[in-house]
């Protein structure tokens, strides 16, 4: 059982497109200070590309969201906002909900409970 525990990855990060100039960002699990290298590594690129007018970040399965999460949101925001494009956010869990709203980034960035909902 311990093995098993030991081979989960604390955190998962995919990208895909989901449709002309928009990227999906999907996070599962803990984002923390030694996590958020990953998502890093996944949210920046697409933020730095010209060809994502909007970046979706799904955050509906996390369960832990630390400050350090809410930094790598600002930074891709930053760049995005920078020319021009946007980041919308998806969740709906109060391990995400809450940092949020304490950092004032829920008055910052659009969430919505669900992907389709920031799409349309």
């Amino acid at each position: 059982m311990a093995d098993a525990l030991r081979r989960r990855p604390l955190l998962d990060v995919g990208v895909r497109p989901v449709g002309d100039g928009v990227a999906l960002v999907t996070v599962s699990g803990e984002v923390d200070i030694a996590t958020v290298p990953s998502l890093r590594a996944v949210l920046l690129p697409q933020a730095a590309d010209h060809a994502v007018r909007l970046l979706v970040c799904d955050l509906s399965r996390v369960t832990f969201f630390g400050c350090s999460g809410v930094t790598a949101l600002l930074d891709a925001n930053a760049a995005l906002t920078a020319r021009g494009a946007r980041l919308r956010l998806v969740a709906q869990t109060h391990a995400v909900l809450r940092p949020l709203a304490v950092t004032g980034m829920l008055s910052v960035l659009p969430v919505s409970s669900d992907v389709r909902g920031t799409l349309f």
